[in-house]
């Protein structure tokens, strides 16, 4: 019987590099199952997406060992590359939001048993003009947080580095005059962040209620937060944030198939926790059931 061909992808510097002890085990585990692993160290931004786009074609599954950043690049190769491979995600990250999302959890080798056993699930993606994204695409407050926080800062301290990085944002934080367009909205205002999500929480910053959270219904979750008028209306609505009470006059919460921004500035965005360009009109569309991965929904 001919062997499965995996790709595994490993960004060896994810997280706190803790991977490197279950590595052995990984690889043990799936040519036990009966799989011929290739496996592929990535060494620089881009890496992971050039790869699957050269090569994931001459494989049964791709398998991503990384934090979300890598996992961004790979789903972007295999949408690039128009085949819906099996993917399969062994989150290695200082934050694994998506991961949590679809109930992965435990060590690498518990996960790679999901993996081999097939309990695969498909799910959306998000285009950002001519980008993908997995789960995730911001402005605004934060949202620069995760790239612009040194690697070795993350490895060290985990998700407080993101908190330490950005506590110094409360200071200023940036005001953005847009307009929002979704499939029956539309509104015109200055906010101070902006998050299309199809995930229950960002990154520590804030949840979202999983009863109303599909990855499979074709719609991205739209949140944003209008300018106060003071401070303490700034206040409330943070700690509305906090409890998830939507109805605050400053939160702007529903869901949407298509989103477009409008702004006289450039404005930035992050795909999944890294920088995703900058520019006046961005338009979010949802790639309804594109992506087949490893999880539980």
């Amino acid at each position: 019987m001919e062997k499965r061909k995996v790709l595994l992808i490993v960004n060896p510097r994810a997280g706190k590099m803790t991977f490197r002890n279950s590595f052995y085990s990984v690889v043990r585990k799936l040519s036990d199952a009966g799989c011929d692993v290739n496996v592929h160290f990535t060494t620089a931004c881009g890496d992971a997406t050039e790869t699957v786009v050269q090569r994931g074609g001459d494989f049964d599954s791709i398998v991503c060992c990384s934090g979300d950043g890598t996992l961004n690049e790979t789903i972007t190769g295999m949408l690039r590359l128009g085949k819906q491979i099996p993917l399969g995600y062994i989150p290695c990250g200082s934050t694994n939001d998506f991961a949590a999302t679809l109930g992965i959890v435990g060590t690498p080798s518990r996960i790679c048993d999901d993996i081999i056993s097939g309990n695969d699930v498909v799910i959306d993606a998000g285009q950002f003009n001519d980008r993908y994204f997995t789960y995730a695409a911001s402005f605004g407050a934060f949202t620069a947080i995760s790239y612009e926080t040194p690697q070795g800062l993350k490895n060290a301290l985990g998700h407080f580095a993101y908190v330490l990085n950005g506590a110094k944002e409360l200071i200023s934080i940036p005001r953005v005059k847009m307009k929002v367009i979704t499939d029956d909205y539309e509104e015109e205002g200055t906010f101070f962040y902006g998050g299309v999500t199809n995930t229950t929480s960002i990154g520590g910053l804030y949840s979202l209620p999983e009863e109303e959270i599909f990855l499979d219904d074709g719609h991205f979750e739209l949140l944003m937060i209008r300018e106060p008028k003071h401070y303490q209306e700034y206040s409330e609505t943070l700690l509305n944030l906090a409890v998830r009470n939507f109805d605050d006059p400053n939160i702007l919460y529903l869901h949407a198939k298509e989103i477009r921004f409008e702004s006289e500035e450039p404005v930035s965005f992050t795909l999944d926790g890294e920088f995703g360009g900058s520019g006046r009109s961005n338009t979010i569309k949802v790639l309804n059931k594109a992506i087949r991965v490893n999880g539980h929904l």
